[in-house]
């Protein structure tokens, strides 16, 4: 059966109402009426707010949900209730589910961090709870606000404590840049833990200068290869080699291309970019050897897989509009005309089992 390496909860209020530290209750994240009769979630000191439908719609005909006149209660109460989850995954021909946040990718980049480090904390504690009715099958990623590296440190022990089987990050933390060796506590901590770090795909920071209207589209993957670039290049793969990252939904065609540029750029203008001392083989190889990509129907990096050696992940992104559930066999049964049989097995199942130890 499948594994999908990027699904979802969509977090009911009580994860902030009763998990939530007292000091910070007042402002918890809260359910309020939106402009259609529907619901939308509203994160005190910000304008955001999240839409239901969209955190909602997977099987929805035609996927059009509405994001607004959505209220709570139309969510499937698998995106939030383990064993309706439980049916989802069968109905799907899914035999397990990495878990990543809804509400939390948006305070993931709220502009308290502090604010954003109780939340992740409430919705830690929530989500091994969920994970604990079938930890066969649902295989929780915690998350941490990185407000410093001290703290992700504790959070990292934090989560592996709980039982939950993976760390998801902001794309940058609080303060500097990942890449500074002042995170190396924070790397080796995750291998000490083997604790599979993740970068998943965030809202759009509205704070950023505006892009034009394709900006929600394009900019997590420009995030997305930045980010890579700096991981590689600042020598974070080469100092910790057991070092396993995850960058989710931010699908994966693109990934042989910037590979070939960054092995260019390492062979060519080696000097020119000050890499001396901080990485020793070409870029392509730390890739293959320790960063995972996931897709949900991304025809371009399954024609390129045999030809790469990018690590792909299939994930479903259950329950959200652009999941494939319930029709993931059949983009499995594609996949499996594109790829040979091992690769095939690898891409979606064995290597998510692998790497978080399904």
């Amino acid at each position: 059966m499948l594994v999908s390496a990027d699904s979802h909860v969509v977090e009911p209020p009580a994860v902030f109402r009763d998990y939530l530290e007292a000091a910070w209750r007042d402002q918890a994240p809260r359910l309020a009426p939106d402009h259609a009769g529907g619901e939308r979630y509203v994160l005190p000191g910000t304008t955001r707010a999240i839409g239901l439908g969209l955190a909602g719609s997977a099987g929805a005909p035609g996927g059009r949900l509405r994001e607004t006149g959505t209220s709570f209660a139309d969510i499937r109460p698998g995106a939030w209730q383990p064993v309706p989850r439980l049916d989802d995954q069968e109905a799907d021909g899914v035999a397990a589910e990495v878990l990543y946040p809804t509400v939390g990718l948006f305070l993931l980049r709220h502009i308290n961090r502090e604010y954003s480090a109780a939340c992740m904390a409430a919705y830690n504690t929530w989500l091994a709870e969920f994970c604990a009715a079938a930890p066969g099958r649902l295989i929780g990623c915690g998350a941490t606000a990185v407000t410093s590296p001290d703290s992700a440190v504790r959070d990292l022990r934090s989560i592996r404590s709980k039982g939950l089987k993976g760390a998801l990050l902001p794309l940058e933390p609080t303060d500097g840049f990942y890449a500074d060796e002042r995170f190396d506590a924070l790397w080796a901590t995750a291998c000490d833990l083997a604790l599979p770090i993740t970068f998943h795909a965030l809202p759009p920071d509205r704070r950023a200068p505006a892009a034009g209207p394709g900006a929600p589209v394009i900019l997590p993957m420009w995030e997305a290869q930045e980010l890579l670039t700096g991981l590689v290049f600042g020598g974070v793969l080469h100092r910790w080699p057991a070092l396993r990252i995850v960058f989710a939904e931010f699908d994966a065609g693109w990934v042989p291309h910037l590979v070939q540029r960054l092995d260019h750029y390492f062979h060519r203008h080696h000097r020119w970019l000050r890499l001396d001392g901080r990485i020793h083989r070409p870029p392509s190889e730390y890739i293959a050897r320790a960063v995972h990509f996931t897709f949900q129907d991304d025809p371009t990096a399954l024609r390129l897989a045999p030809h790469s050696r990018t690590n792909l992940l299939w994930a479903s992104d259950f329950p959200h509009a652009e999941s494939t559930w319930p029709a993931s066999r059949s983009i499995a049964s594609a996949g499996s005309e594109l790829l040979p049989g091992r690769l095939y097995e690898e891409v979606f199942s064995d290597r998510a089992r692998l790497l978080y130890g399904i």
